[in-house]
């Protein structure tokens, strides 16, 4: 039986007078709309229960992760390097209520959903209605469940021992605009062989949409002396033949692409990260945000081995396995070290010297193993839908290994 953390809205107009009747039908409307048109919120980061930002720490003996119950983010990953030095391979904040009051908030670690990645338009069509999702990206699209996505909900600890936790929420029908309600279950876990294992469970009470992942931004040489990027990592994705066609806004165009027509998407063979970055398409300076679609896949896909990253400088390799159809290589081209208005501090775990140092510009590679994106507009990809009392499941996994 899947537990929740319940959460509720509840909205109370009293009318004391029909001369307010026009102002009442206009905030209606407004309500309605509101889901697709509203600014983000503010989140009220002090308001929240003071563990909801304290450290959930597991352990194995040789990893440490850390986790937060808002947004269930992942904050930290320490890792022996080939020297035995524990390495902090994942960016993020030292603060974790940063992880709810940072202006330049962008996902370190955390659990997306209702649904991964884009939606066209904040609008679709599902069991023969159409629902509008808020548009947190540039006002054109819902990225990542929207302002109030499962990132920005406070998640109840289920379980817990020295080496796994249980995450648990609730997300009720129409929350962000989606369509039913979910009781869902997120579980981390530190195997005995050095393996970050995410079981992902939902129960849908209702006809919905789910698809989520983990966001967390990996740079495997912790930023050992400063390097700045990942561009000299090695990346591998062996079954990675086709790709997601997107448009200028990284919306699906809905074609399939083979990366033999587009060499700078092809990792079937493992190269560095930065061979051929400056001629991906997704920025006018190039850069990957790219679903790569694994040969072979189908709905009932065990768990296969899908993508390999590795660091030449600490020795720090980690391999992906997923039973998903696609993952997200997404190459930081967003982060900005020099920018005072817009850089992140790194972490201590991550600096090295007196003086502050931030993340730079293609400064992680993130490994998003989900469905494709904006799939609720294209029937050609695998479904996002559940029908009543279908179960989600996903299963994603990271074994690091040093040499």
């Amino acid at each position: 039986q899947l537990l929740l953390l319940s959460s509720r809205l509840c909205i109370r107009l009293t009318i004391k007078n029909t001369m307010y009747h026009s102002n009442i039908v206009m905030f209606t409307l407004a309500i309605i709309f509101s889901v697709a048109f509203a600014g983000p919120p503010n989140y009220n980061c002090s308001s929240y229960p003071a563990n909801t930002f304290e450290p959930i720490i597991l352990r194995n003996g040789k990893l440490e992760a850390r986790f937060i119950r808002y947004g269930a983010h992942m904050t930290h990953m320490l890792v022996p390097d080939k020297t035995g030095i524990i390495r902090d391979v994942a960016l993020g904040w030292d603060n974790t209520t940063e992880y709810c009051a940072s202006p330049n908030y962008c996902f370190f670690g955390a659990t997306v959903g209702r649904i991964a990645n884009r939606i066209a338009n904040g609008t679709f069509n599902f069991n023969g209605k159409t629902y509008h999702t808020p548009l947190n990206d540039h006002g054109r699209d819902t990225l990542h469940g929207g302002y109030v996505g499962f990132n920005r909900r406070v998640w109840e600890v289920l379980q817990q021992n020295e080496s796994s936790v249980t995450f648990g929420l609730r997300s009720p029908d129409l929350e962000e605009g989606f369509p039913g309600t979910l009781v869902i279950n997120v579980t981390h876990s530190l195997t005995a062989d050095n393996t970050w294992v995410l079981d992902y469970e939902a129960i849908a009470e209702s006809p919905a949409v789910l698809a989520m992942t983990n966001h967390v931004y990996f740079n495997l040489n912790a930023n050992v002396n400063n390097t700045p990027t990942v561009l000299e990592h090695t990346l591998q994705l062996p079954t990675a033949t086709k790709f997601v066609e997107v448009d200028e806004y990284l919306l699906p165009t809905g074609v399939i692409g083979d990366v033999t027509n587009a060499k700078q998407l092809d990792f079937t063979s493992a190269k560095p990260i930065g061979r051929d970055i400056n001629e991906g398409t997704v920025t006018p300076k190039g850069g990957y945000d790219n679903a790569f679609v694994f040969k072979g896949w189908t709905p009932n896909s065990m768990l296969q081995d899908v993508a390999i990253l590795s660091s030449p400088m600490t020795g720090i390799s980690v391999t992906m396995s997923s039973n998903q159809p696609s993952v997200q290589v997404y190459t930081g081209n967003f982060l900005n070290g020099t920018d005072p208005t817009t850089r992140i501090q790194r972490k201590k775990s991550q600096s090295f010297g007196p003086d502050p140092q931030y993340y730079h510009w293609r400064g992680a590679c993130t490994l998003e193993a989900q469905l494709f994106p904006d799939a609720v507009h294209h029937p050609n990809f695998p479904t996002m839908g559940l029908k009543e009392g279908e179960r989600y499941v996903q299963k994603t996994q990271y074994s690091f290994t040093a040499a």
